[in-house]
């Protein structure tokens, strides 16, 4: 009977007789002379492998310190879009700060303007919001009145239906004379109204249509206003259009106001 049998040497597996056991033999893989030991059995002299000792907490060798990686791409990107995000932040502070600042001072925004027309068309004009009934027009007499949201500017247009005498005088070479009195009586009524000083009054045109107009300072802002003679047409009328707050008398904003007035003819 034959047994397995491991060589010392090579470490191959061969069998020999059973009678062989314990004794010298011959490998036939490198024909080195060895003990005949069945497989498992440790060789003559050999010592059982002892396993090592962990190493002591103290003896363990220093940790490297971890290794810094460049930012990738993500991560720049990251930055780059925090850093629009922070930069935009910061203009709409300011600009809402501005905003705020300048609400109710004059600033005109392009918004505010809204185009008015008389409920009998008689008229049109672009106005500073949505134009109201003025509860302070005078005896037959129409106006209306609107104030700017942003700007504060408040504007007007009004008007008084001409008398048949009115109309005839119109038409004369001193119709300024002729309407001297309700020129002053409208100039008195906005110095009440605003109690304010006239600064500036004047008669612009004297045909076509005839126009005074008066400039006035309060303690708000300026006030400026035109009274014109229309006595041609269907409805022969005075027109009164006006603007008051925080403005120069020679603004665009109040060039833009007079220019969109319009009569129906």
């Amino acid at each position: 009977m034959f047994v397995p049998i491991t060589c010392s040497q090579c470490g191959k597996p061969f069998q020999v007789p059973e009678a062989t056991l314990g004794k010298s033999t011959v490998c036939p893989w490198c024909q080195a002379t060895v003990a005949a030991l069945p497989v498992g059995t440790p060789a003559t002299g050999s010592t059982p492998a002892t396993p090592p000792e962990p190493l002591s907490l103290d003896d363990a060798p220093p940790r490297k310190a971890a290794r810094l990686t460049p930012p990738t791409r993500r991560s720049k990107l990251l930055w780059v879009i925090a850093g629009v995000v922070g930069l935009l932040a910061l203009v709409v502070a300011a600009t809402t700060t501005i905003a705020v600042k300048r609400h109710k001072q004059g600033h005109v925004l392009n918004w505010e303007w809204q185009a008015f027309a008389a409920p009998d068309n008689s008229c049109s004009i672009t106005m500073l919001g949505k134009p109201v009934d003025d509860p302070d027009a005078g005896a037959g007499e129409k106006r209306y009145i609107a104030e700017g949201w942003y700007s504060g500017t408040t504007t007007w247009i009004g008007w008084r239906d001409l008398t048949q005498v009115q109309v005839q005088l119109a038409g004369t070479k001193d119709a300024f004379q002729h309407f001297t009195k309700p020129f002053d009586t409208e100039r008195e009524r906005l110095k009440l109204r605003y109690g304010g000083t006239v600064t500036k009054t004047a008669t612009t045109k004297f045909e076509d249509p005839l126009t005074h107009e008066v400039r006035l300072e309060y303690p708000g802002g300026r006030l400026i206003e035109r009274m014109m003679v229309f006595p041609n047409g269907p409805r022969p009328r005075m027109y009164f259009v006006g603007m008051a707050g925080k403005f120069d008398f020679d603004s665009p904003e109040v060039q833009r106001f007079f220019d969109s007035f319009r009569v129906t003819e």
